[in-house]
């Protein structure tokens, strides 16, 4: 079942509580830091955590960085949320005080920042093990530099492999890629039926990965600076 999105902190997220800190170098793989929440307003549009160390020195980041706060509740999951670093306080305590500009999402740690997006591939095959490849028609629904979510209007099975071509904006040539199906799940309601599978990349050529960090940095920009007009 698809977990519909969050748009206020979890029940059962509480100050005090352990928390990460996924911090994107500038590849978009997340190095995530414990810290804790120190403070959160009613409204969950601000939510102080500590600054977190390494090695006796803060981490590199700074006021308008986007970064990801995650949280386990109890008895439930780990949620995960992009957030913007509206201030960065050093006196009395390091804090940083950070702006969702997303959804609270159940989820696993992430490696690689991922966008929303809606990209109709140019290419997209299922490739057997045996036998030519079969053409499907579907959706990329998010992205990162890890893999991409496909909305199909039939179910794959995980370990599937397929091929990939799209374009990006940002991207001089169609981004091509080859992704294995890790997950499978029914979109709720869905009429008619669709399937949305979450697939990692194979082996991503350093062009290739660069290109889509850069597309999903930019995305991530332009969501929180209207998250901050609205």
């Amino acid at each position: 079942m698809i977990q519909r999105p969050l748009t206020q902190p979890p029940k059962g997220f509480t100050v005090w509580q352990a928390a990460d800190l996924g911090v994107p170098d500038r590849t978009g793989r997340l190095a995530w830091h414990r810290t804790r929440v120190e403070d959160f307003t009613p409204d969950g549009q601000r939510v102080v955590v500590g600054w977190p160390m390494v090695q006796l020195a803060y981490v590199s980041v700074h006021r308008g960085d986007l970064v990801y706060l995650g949280a386990a509740v109890p008895d439930d999951a780990f949620y995960v949320v992009p957030c913007e670093v509206v201030a960065t306080v050093l006196e009395p305590q390091a804090r940083l005080v950070l702006a969702p500009v997303g959804n609270w999402e159940r989820m696993q740690r992430r490696e690689h920042c991922r966008v929303a997006v809606t990209i109709a591939p140019e290419e997209l095959l299922l490739l057997p093990s045996e036998g030519e490849p079969q053409p499907l028609r579907g959706l990329i629904v998010d992205l990162s530099a890890g893999g991409v979510r496909l909305r199909l209007s039939q179910p794959l099975r995980p370990g599937d492999r397929l091929a990939l071509r799209f374009a990006l904006p940002s991207a001089t040539q169609p981004i091509s890629a080859v992704a294995v199906v890790r997950r499978v799940a029914p979109l709720e309601r869905a009429d008619p039926p669709r399937w949305d599978h979450g697939c990692q990349f194979e082996r991503l050529d350093r062009r290739t990965e660069d290109a889509i960090v850069r597309f999903v940095f930019q995305r991530q920009r332009e969501c929180a600076k209207h998250a901050r007009a609205g």
